[in-house]
C-alpha cells in the first residue's frame, strides 16, 4: 500500500515544496547569503558542490524524522535538495524543491533505503553560478545485512551449510532474501538460540517462502523477526512458528506452588511485521507443550494471516497463540493494522490461550525477570470467522489480576465467539478497571450484534454491518458509513 510522506513543522524556515505540494523544514542559521549583513567575499564564480563526506543525517528520538545537514558553502544563493525512497520513486519526499539554508528535517523510515541529492546553486546577485553538478548520497535505516541468502534456496538446506555462530548469541543477525525471489522450507527450521531477522531486501517487491512438508515449521528459542515476505503454509501441518522444543537456552529455576520450574525466557522481541501469510492449518503461535515458556513481547503489525485450520488439526482444543500445556505467557501480545480469518472447516477454541503461571511467578528479582505487569493489545483489526464457536481468550493466571491490561480498539470481529467477544476478551472478568474499549464491531454470523455490557462498557461499539466487499474471496473492504468515519479494522480495508 503507498503511504503517504509527510514533513513536521517548527518555528524553523518553513517553505513549500515545488512539484511535491508538501512542506519540509529548512534551518535558518546564518550562512552566508541569508544575512544581508555578511559578505562572503565570494563573487563571479562558480560555486563548488557539497563533499559527501560532509553530509549528515541525524534521527529523531523517537526514529521518525531524521535532519539532513551540510556545511555552508560560501558564495551559494541557496540548494536545490530532492530526496526520494528507492523503491517507490515516483513519490519523492522531497521533490527538486529549494532550500534557504544548511538542514532539511522529513519523515523517516524503518527498512527504506534513500537517495539524496543536492545542487548548490549560485548567488545571483553576487553573479556567481550554480555548481557543475549535484552531490549524491546513498543512505539506508535497514539494519546492518549479516548475510545473503541466495535466491531459490532451500532455506534447511542453506542454514545447514551455514550454521549460526555460536559466538553470536545476544546479537541480532539480519538475513536478506533477495526481493521477488522464491525460497522453501522443506521440514522444521529451529533457530536456536540465535536472534534471527529474515527480511526482504526491498519493501515494495517481497521475496517469497513456500512450506514444502507436513512438518514444515519455523521455531525459536530466542528473538525471531519475519520482514516483508509472501509465506505459504499450505502444505504443513505443523505450527507457522514454535518455541523450541528442546530450549536452546538456559533455564532460570523458579520455586512456585512448592515446586521448581524451569523458566525459558525469550528477552529479544518475536515479531511477524508487513507479512501475508497463507494456509496456516495449525498453530500460529505455540509453546511444542514445553515448560515454562516466557516471551517478554510479541508483535504481529501490518499482516495478513489466512487460516485454513482443518478438522483434524492439532490446534482445534488450543488457541492459535497457546502457551497452555506449558504453562507460561507473552508478557506483551500486540496485534495491529492486522486480518486473521479463516476459511477452513475447523473451529479452533481459542485466539489466545496462556497456561497457569502469572506475574505473581516472575516478580521476584531473584527470578531475574522483573516482570510486575502484561497486556493483550488489539489495534485496527479485522477478524473474519475466527474462533466461531469458541471463546477468544483464556488467561490462567493472568486473567482479572489488577496487573494485567486488556487494550481492544477500532477492530471488526464478525463470526468470532459465539459466547461474546469482549466478554471472552477479558475471559469474563466483568467491569476491569484496566480494561480499554473503543470503536469496536461485534457482528455475529446472523447479522446481529454482541451486547457488550459489563465487559466493554464504552458505549463506543459500532452495531452496524461493516459490509466487506468480498469476504468468500478474502477482501474485507469496508463500505458500512460509521466503521468508514471512524476508520476501523485493518487500515488496508478502508475505501
Amino acid at each position: 500500500m503507498k503511504k503517504n510522506h509527510f514533513f513536521t513543522y517548527s518555528k524553523m524556515c518553513v517553505l513549500a515544496l515545488t512539484g511535491a505540494s508538501a512542506l519540509f523544514l529548512a534551518s535558518c542559521a546564518k550562512d552566508g547569503y541569508d544575512d544581508e549583513s555578511f559578505d562572503s567575499g565570494v563573487n563571479n564564480t562558480q560555486v563548488s558542490s557539497i563533499a559527501v563526506d560532509d553530509i549528515t543525517i541525524t534521527p529523531s528520538a523517537d526514529g521518525k524524522t531524521q535532519t539532513i545537514s551540510w556545511p555552508v558553502v560560501m558564495g551559494a544563493g541557496g540548494y536545490r535538495v530532492s530526496l526520494i525512497d528507492v523503491s517507490n520513486p515516483e513519490e519523492p519526499i522531497i521533490g527538486d524543491s529549494l532550500v534557504d539554508g544548511c538542514s532539511v528535517t522529513a519523515k523517516r523510515e524503518e527498512d527504506v533505503n534513500y537517495k539524496l541529492t543536492i545542487l548548490t546553486l549560485g548567488n545571483k546577485s553576487k553573479n556567481n553560478t550554480d555548481s557543475s553538478e549535484p552531490v549524491l548520497k546513498d543512505f539506508s535505516t535497514f539494519t546492518p545485512t549479516y548475510k545473503t541468502i541466495p535466491a531459490g534456496s532451500n532455506l534447511n538446506e542453506w542454514f545447514a551449510a551455514n550454521p549460526l555462530p555460536a559466538d553470536k548469541v545476544g546479537e541480532n543477525l539480519n538475513f536478506d532474501l533477495v526481493g521477488g525471489a522464491e525460497y522453501t522450507v522443506s521440514g522444521l527450521l529451529d533457530f536456536g538460540a540465535n536472534s534471527v531477522t529474515l527480511r526482504s531486501n526491498s519493501k515494495s517487491d517481497w521475496a517469497s517462502i513456500t512450506f514444502t512438508d507436513v512438518a514444515s515449521e519455523f521455531s525459536t528459542s530466542a528473538g525471531f523477526v519475519l520482514k516483508y515476505l509472501d509465506i505459504d503454509c499450505s502444505a504443513s501441518k505443523a505450527a507457522f512458528l514454535s518455541l523450541s522444543r528442546t530450549p536452546a537456552i538456559t533455564p532460570v529455576v523458579v520455586n512456585a506452588w512448592g515446586a521448581d520450574y524451569n523458566f525459558y525466557r525469550v528477552k529479544d522481541n518475536i515479531s511477524i511485521l508487513n507479512c501475508d501469510i497463507t494456509g496456516v492449518n495449525s498453530y500460529f503461535l505455540w509453546d511444542n507443550q514445553v515448560s515454562v515458556w516466557y516471551a517478554d513481547n510479541v508483535l504481529v503489525d501490518n499482516c495478513l494471516v489466512h487460516l485454513t485450520t482443518p478438522k483434524d488439526s492439532k490446534a482445534i482444543s488450543g488457541g492459535y497463540f497457546w502457551t497452555n500445556k506449558g504453562a507460561g505467557f507473552f508478557r506483551n501480545l500486540t496485534v495491529n493494522n492486522s486480518t486473521f480469518y479463516n476459511t477452513g472447516e475447523g473451529d479452533v477454541k481459542y485466539f489466545v490461550q496462556y497456561g497457569g503461571f502469572g506475574n505473581d511467578q516472575v516478580k521476584d528479582p531473584d527470578t531475574q525477570f522483573g516482570w510486575t505487569d502484561n497486556t493483550i493489545t488489539y489495534t485496527n483489526c479485522t477478524f473474519y470467522n475466527v474462533c466461531s464457536s469458541g471463546q477468544w481468550g483464556n488467561y490462567n493466571g493472568t486473567a482479572g489480576k489488577k496487573t494485567s491490561y486488556w487494550n481492544m480498539k477500532n477492530c471488526i470481529f464478525y463470526n468470532c465467539s459465539t459466547s461474546g467477544v469482549a466478554r471472552r476478551f477479558l475471559a469474563g472478568k466483568q467491569n476491569q478497571a484496566t480494561a480499554v474499549f473503543e470503536n469496536n464491531t461485534y457482528m455475529k454470523a446472523d447479522g446481529t450484534f454482541d451486547n457488550p455490557s459489563n465487559y466493554d462498557n464504552s458505549g463506543t461499539d459500532i452495531k452496524e454491518d461493516p459490509q466487506f466487499a468480498d469476504p468468500a474471496n478474502g477482501d474485507f473492504t469496508i463500505s458500512g458509513a460509521t466503521q468508514v468515519a471512524r476508520g476501523t479494522g485493518d487500515p488496508r480495508w478502508l475505501p
